[in-house]
């Protein structure tokens, strides 16, 4: 019924989750899990090679270090994803994806719908839940790779794009985008439960993935299941695209192209504290000498 799907790194972190997905998914399956041990693929070409692979119609694309907690969760993802218009289903997500690079939670936590426990290094756990409407299954715009559930002819004919991310960010947020695109639902359910024990890493690998996807994009954003008035796009707008600066700046990016974003926010807001702050940051790092070297000889 469902093929799990997992890009592994480790063959212990693979056993585990396996073995996880055994005491409760409830109904029958497989796991196709892709070796990347060696760092030969990149997620979006290892999840390609395992999907191609799958003998079932249920594709559940999923990180190896996560846990379950719910007994008989296959059958809910099966149950939901018999609705043909229910495209790709997760347990987190964003009900807007804004136009500034960002990933799923960019939008802010009001805006985001979440049913995940966290496991940190230290032992101890935080749950992550985010759910005012109550609903066992909310519509949003993008989820959180850790664990995707689609069918088979849903990724047949929306793969993850290989070509443009070969590395391990922002696959998740093109593949959901690339199905709300055409029309399918990018859905949270908050019938299944699950922990997850690494809350990943924003790194120059994911900037550089971020400004990827916002090129690749750029005509479809922002989107999203729900409607905002002007004011309330521009102060969603506004916190994630500051946020990509302070990063774009502390990475040595180039100043010509931060600039380009300090510009986008100071057409959001111009007397925004934040977005001058940038500004002057920016100024200093364009106009910046390189310092002189002060050679001395002893007497």
């Amino acid at each position: 019924m469902i093929s799990l799907i997992v890009c592994s790194r480790d063959a212990h972190a693979l056993a585990a989750v396996s073995k996880s997905a055994a005491a409760t998914i409830g109904v029958p399956y497989e796991v196709i899990g892709i070796d990347n041990s060696k760092g030969t693929y990149g997620i979006c070409e290892a999840y390609n090679r395992g999907a191609a692979q799958a003998q079932y119609e249920l594709l559940c694309f999923m990180h190896e270090d996560i846990r379950f907690h719910t007994v008989g969760w296959g059958q809910k993802v099966a149950d939901i994803l018999q609705d043909k218009t229910v495209g790709v289903l997760g347990i987190t997500g964003g009900l807007y994806q804004v136009a500034a690079p960002a990933a799923w939670w960019g939008c802010g936590l009001k805006l985001c719908r979440e049913n995940v426990l966290n496991v940190f290094p230290d032992g101890h756990t935080e749950m992550d839940l985010h759910n005012p409407e109550g609903r066992a299954l909310t519509d949003v715009a993008v989820i959180d790779g850790l664990w995707m559930c689609s069918r088979k002819e849903v990724w047949q004919q929306y793969p993850f794009d290989s070509r443009t991310f070969t590395e391990f960010h922002f696959y998740d947020v093109d593949y959901c985008t690339e199905i709300y695109q055409h029309g399918l639902r990018v859905c949270v359910t908050f019938e299944v439960l699950i922990e997850h024990h690494s809350r990943g890493s924003v790194n120059t690998s994911w900037l550089h993935n971020a400004l990827k996807y916002e090129q690749k994009r750029s005509g479809q954003l922002p989107f999203g299941p729900i409607a905002l008035a002007a004011a309330e796009t521009r102060q969603i707008e506004i916190a994630p695209l500051q946020e990509f600066i302070n990063r774009l700046l502390s990475a040595g990016f180039p100043s010509r192209l931060i600039g380009k974003y300090v510009y986008r926010c100071l057409r959001l807001d111009p007397a925004n504290r934040d977005s001058l702050w940038l500004l002057r940051q920016w100024l200093r790092m364009l106009f910046r000498q390189p310092k002189q070297v002060v050679h001395s000889s002893a007497a």
